[in-house]
């Protein structure tokens, strides 16, 4: 009979949310796609490379809003652990 009692203990604990499980939703909700830049041939004239820097600093702004994004969720994660 303690056996019994011990094995359905033990079942027990093992059902229940996946460790992180909250962690791993909220971070479905983060946008972590590419950020596209300059995809063009290279530049020929001054139109075009002001038209590729341009581009690349739309990018590298994108790119950066998203890694601060994730770096804020990690402080979060950081000061009230995972769920």
């Amino acid at each position: 009979m303690r056996l019994l009692a011990i094995i359905s203990l033990a079942l027990l604990g093992a059902c229940g949310p996946e460790p992180g499980a909250g962690v791993t939703a909220a971070l479905r909700g983060l946008d972590l796609t590419d950020c596209p830049g300059w995809s063009g041939a290279r530049p020929a004239n001054e139109m075009d490379f002001s038209l590729a820097a341009s581009a690349e600093m739309h990018g590298r702004r994108c790119a950066n809003s998203k890694l601060q994004a994730v770096r804020d969720f990690r402080a979060a994660i950081d000061k009230t652990g995972p769920r």
